[in-house]
């Protein structure tokens, strides 16, 4: 009898077989594993790339200065944020009736604004002076009612043209000299501003009501009515979006800057 010869690949034709359906198992892991990133929640986003995405700057703390039409000299931080520092004094009245409201914010900011967002690493950055900030665990911020303000680019230049005579146009020219960058305010985002503090269960309730009243004196802000451990404040801008033309002057020397990121 003869046999029949077994069915045996060459060991060069099985190498290549498993390489290829090694190869297939990898690539379907992979595939996998992008679906599945992709439908993963992301990470909690934080205020200021929330603000980014909408064209707007954080500012911190929350405060009532830099409202549209203003005069300020910019400081832009490695973190993302702005601060503002007011270079010209504006008479309110020279602003009435030309300051707009709108409750129409984006829905989607709104609810990302909405929710507790934690900014612990920001809020302790601001109070590292504050004695006790150790019993801090963590700062979690919420943003309720929040309005649009902003000004048409007619009574931007209105306003400017107000503004920029005497000190406040040798205020200007100074800041330019010295590098710094001027521009006015468009817009901002203004809402009711509550920060909830999580303190350390070691902490007794004499000391909470205590760093709770440091703190909110520091955000210049007021303890929230009821609560020990929150700090609030009423229509505060948090967000600020300027006029991407900087204020140029004719006596200024130096580099002129744009109101925007290099």
């Amino acid at each position: 009898m003869r046999r029949e010869k077994s069915v045996v690949l060459p060991g060069k034709v099985v190498g290549r077989g498993w390489f290829w359906l090694s190869s297939g198992v990898i690539v379907a892991i992979a595939l996998v594993m992008v679906a599945v990133y992709a439908g993963y929640p992301r990470k909690k986003q934080t205020i200021t790339a929330i603000l980014s995405e909408t064209g707007y700057f954080e500012v911190v703390p929350p405060s009532t200065f830099g409202g549209p039409g203003t005069i300020n000299t910019i400081e832009y931080l490695s973190n993302g944020r702005l601060e503002l520092h007011p270079t010209c004094e504006v008479d309110p009245t020279l602003l009435v009736n030309k300051i707009q409201k709108s409750r129409t914010v984006d829905r989607d900011l709104k609810q990302s604004l909405e929710k507790k967002l934690d900014v612990s690493a920001q809020v302790t950055e601001k109070l590292s002076a504050v004695a006790g900030m150790q019993q801090v665990e963590a700062v979690k911020l919420k943003l309720e009612n929040a309005n649009i303000l902003l000004i048409s680019d007619e009574s931007l230049i209105s306003t400017r043209n107000a503004l920029l005579k005497s000190e406040c146009e040798d205020a200007v020219a100074q800041n330019i000299s010295s590098g710094g960058v001027v521009c006015q305010t468009r817009s901002v985002l203004e809402a009711d501003v509550v920060y909830e503090i999580k303190y350390s269960n070691k902490i007794s309730m004499e000391e909470k009501a205590k760093l709770t009243s440091e703190i909110a004196a520091k955000l210049d802000l007021d303890v929230h009515e009821g609560a020990d451990d929150k700090v609030s404040g009423s229509q505060l801008f948090f967000g600020i979006r300027l006029s991407p033309n900087p204020i140029v002057m004719k006596t200024a020397a130096g580099e002129v800057n744009p109101c925007t990121r290099k």
